[in-house]
């Protein structure tokens, strides 16, 4: 008897496809539209901000805009950190630039890497394969990955304090959500019990995405398979054109010991398709005349996207530290314990095909998600 549950794809699978010239195509294309979906949040919030001052004037509730502009500075703060961190996860993956405003920003060194994973660290354990390698050389193979593995594990340490300022500010967005909805169920002329719904189920998704992410941020190792799924997500969610890519055709399961994550993705689902169908219903309900219902309108569509769009860049970003980790780990054990052929890390066998990595096309959608400034200045 036969399973017809898919063989999950090997290291080196997964690397081949994620290397592949179309899927590479397909994550710059929805690294883009992420980074302008976060170029652009700014301006909604803002728009946001006008309409809690026309709501104002109804006298219906205490003052919402200035509770609403209060977040302001939260937001470009998290807006900056998705895009210096994409920069500086791209700099440790590949030497190709770091970026100085994260190093201002968090406090970190600015000082070029002492070695990145492909064009340091790869390489010279790849040199414990040659016989003519002498002890000299095995010694700088091993300084050079604990000094990688040492300042990699700072930065990823900077990636979970982004996780934890993101989940704190949703927990304001959520409130104020929460307060603007009891005014809006209470005063609109119609669509009341749909705004009500509505509203509920942004909840239920903001805490499927809270739940996820701190599940997530337990996980020390992984496969490769998670990397090749959060970056399927990615591509999916961006909505390409074209039909579906080779990445999202690929029957991708999270099981074994990241059956917990999978199952936070499959719930989270779940609630995204509930958030969708109560949009709709909403907004058939909806009086273009209905001030306090247009307003509820646009700001549910913000923190949906708000959501979105940090889930997707998050989940992106901790799947590669904790896959980089292991391969890390992999290689100095292989490395220390004295390097034979047979044992060969996988990283370093995909590496030695052609000289790229899982990472190289992760590194090049980073690079032009970090590729545009915040404009944090106030609107006049």
């Amino acid at each position: 008897m036969y399973s017809s549950k898919p063989r999950p794809p090997t290291y080196i699978d997964a690397a081949r496809i994620l290397n592949d010239k179309d899927v590479v195509d397909n994550i710059n294309e929805a690294c883009n539209k992420l980074r302008l979906v976060m170029s652009n949040m700014l301006e909604k919030y803002d728009s946001i901000s006008k309409q809690m001052h026309t709501i104002d004037l109804l006298r219906l509730h205490p003052p919402f805009k200035p509770r609403w502009d209060a977040f302001r500075k939260d937001l470009v703060d998290i807006l900056r950190q998705f895009r210096n961190n994409s920069g500086v996860i791209s700099g440790r993956l590949k030497c190709k630039r770091q970026v100085s405003c994260f190093a201002e920003e968090w406090g970190t060194d600015t000082s070029p890497p002492s070695s990145v994973f492909n064009t340091a660290v790869l390489p010279l354990a790849a040199r414990n394969l040659d016989p003519r390698s002498g002890r000299t050389q095995h010694h700088e193979g091993l300084q050079v990955l604990q000094s990688y593995m040492t300042i990699s594990a700072e930065h990823a340490s900077l990636t979970q304090s982004q996780v934890e300022h993101f989940l704190s500010i949703t927990t304001h967005f959520m409130a104020f959500l929460k307060e603007f909805s009891k005014v809006t169920t209470k005063h609109s002329p119609a669509g009341q019990k749909e705004m009500y719904d509505l509203s509920h189920r942004v909840f239920e998704f903001s805490n499927c995405i809270q739940s996820l992410l701190h599940s997530e941020l337990q996980i020390s190792s992984t496969d490769s398979v998670y990397v090749m799924f959060t970056s399927s997500r990615l591509v999916a969610s961006s909505g390409r054109s074209g039909g579906r890519s080779k990445l999202t055709r690929q029957q991708i399961a999270l099981d074994g010991g990241l059956a917990n994550i999978g199952h936070a993705y499959s719930q989270m689902d779940a609630k995204q398709n509930e958030l969708a169908h109560a949009q709709y219903s909403s907004q058939i309900r909806q009086s273009r005349t209905d001030h306090l219902g247009n307003a509820h309108t646009q700001l549910i569509s913000f923190l949906v996207e708000y959501l979105m769009a940090s889930e997707s860049t998050l989940s992106l970003f901790l799947s590669i530290w904790s896959r980089l980790r292991t391969d890390c780990t992999e290689v100095f054990y292989w490395s220390k314990s004295g390097p034979s052929p047979s044992t060969t890390p996988n990283s370093i066998a995909f590496f030695m095909e052609g000289g790229l990595t899982l990472y190289t096309p992760l590194a090049s959608g980073l690079d032009i998600l970090a590729s545009d400034g915040v404009d944090g200045a106030a609107p006049r």
